[in-house]
């Protein structure tokens, strides 16, 4: 076992538009902002990816045992509590509408977010990136894009004299059916190594 190969630190979860190009692996830190692409900023709670698997499995008269499985679904979920409120995320993560308004002689500044009965629900593309130390002690990112897949709230959010008021999100994963095949989810990219060239 590689002790390099165990990970640790928050996951920093940033979207785009759908067909947006991953940031580069080699000329992209970690850490650094990744260009196209926006992030969701502070979370107050771990970042949770789960997989929602379903399989049949195939068994015969005659066996004891499983002689074969297949996958019938699978729907990849992200989870995490969003610490900043801006009228941009709220907007975001309920398929509403921002509108920023500067501050002024006689004006405050505010954003304005407004929520209607929109049924179609926007898909973006998802990434977010956490932390490899290499053997000679530099940070190397490990990063997860998914194609598809939308945000929305994810139950309560709690005002609380004594905690933090976070918002909850959920982001499900859908399949895309333009990826090559294989590829239709995600992509996971671990860096282990810096650039040899000079």
């Amino acid at each position: 076992m590689s002790k390099e190969d165990i990970i640790l630190g928050e996951g920093t979860i940033y979207y785009a538009p759908t067909g947006t190009a991953n940031p580069d692996e080699t000329t992209v830190a970690y850490g650094t902002a990744w260009s196209s692409w926006t992030s969701l900023g502070q979370t107050l709670e771990p970042l949770t990816l789960t997989w929602n698997e379903e399989r049949k499995a195939i068994k015969t008269q005659q066996s004891m045992g499983k002689l074969r499985e297949f996958r019938t679904s699978r729907e990849p979920v992200l989870k995490t509590v969003l610490a900043e409120h801006t009228g941009a995320k709220l907007a975001l993560i309920h398929g509403g509408t921002n509108t920023d308004t500067a501050a002024g002689a006689a004006q405050k500044g505010y954003s304005e977010v407004k929520i209607g009965v929109e049924p179609v629900v926007a898909t973006y593309k998802w990434g977010f990136e956490g932390v490899r130390v290499s053997s000679d002690g530099v940070k190397q990112p490990v990063r997860y894009f998914f194609h598809v897949g939308t945000i929305g709230p994810d139950g309560d959010s709690t005002w609380d004299k004594e905690n933090e008021t976070g918002i909850p999100i959920v982001i499900n994963v859908h399949e895309d059916t333009t990826q090559s095949a294989g590829e239709e989810f995600m992509v996971i990219q671990v860096v282990t190594a810096a650039s040899t060239g000079t």
